[in-house]
């Protein structure tokens, strides 16, 4: 019999740690300030021309992972401007329609800026209209894209 008590042994002592904090950073490119830019004068073209779903589209297909602060803000205001604009031109059932034309990674960036926007105080202003989207979204996409929501390590 061993003279020490098994369960009292700091296994984490023994060995080296293996999985680092910098280890679950996804590798990816950073997005600069001015496509970010870009991106939200582009996407202000096809709202003034009524082309919403290529709007919608065009923001969630370049999210900004890995950038500052403000470039994140910025895209999270030009997604927030899109889904506006949408609900303002189209009644709640048309909503359906514009989700289901975007394919499943587009609707995952979806419920991640509609949880950012909420937190922000210009979503919280506009919360029913949030809550739209977010209830039209699981309705199409079911709960798939809240659970890959909460385990991303990427972040809008």
């Amino acid at each position: 019999m061993a003279s020490e008590d098994w369960r009292k042994i700091d296994i984490d002592a023994l060995t080296e740690a293996h999985l680092t904090e910098a280890d679950l950073i996804p590798d990816l490119s950073p997005t600069s300030n001015e496509t970010i830019v870009g991106i939200s004068q582009q996407v202000r073209q096809y709202l003034s021309t009524g082309k919403y779903q290529e709007a919608l589209s065009i923001a969630l297909d370049n999210p900004p992972y890995v950038s500052d602060v403000q470039s994140k803000e910025l895209h999270s205001r030009t997604v927030f401007e899109i889904l506006c604009s949408i609900r303002n031109n189209h009644n709640l059932n048309q909503l359906t329609d514009f989700i289901t034309k975007l394919n499943s990674e587009q609707q995952d960036t979806l419920i991640k800026y509609l949880y950012n926007n909420m937190s922000q105080d210009f979503g919280q202003k506009q919360g029913g209209l949030l809550l739209n989207w977010f209830e039209k979204t699981v309705e199409v996409t079911g709960l798939g894209p809240i659970a890959r929501y909460l385990t991303d390590r990427r972040t809008v």
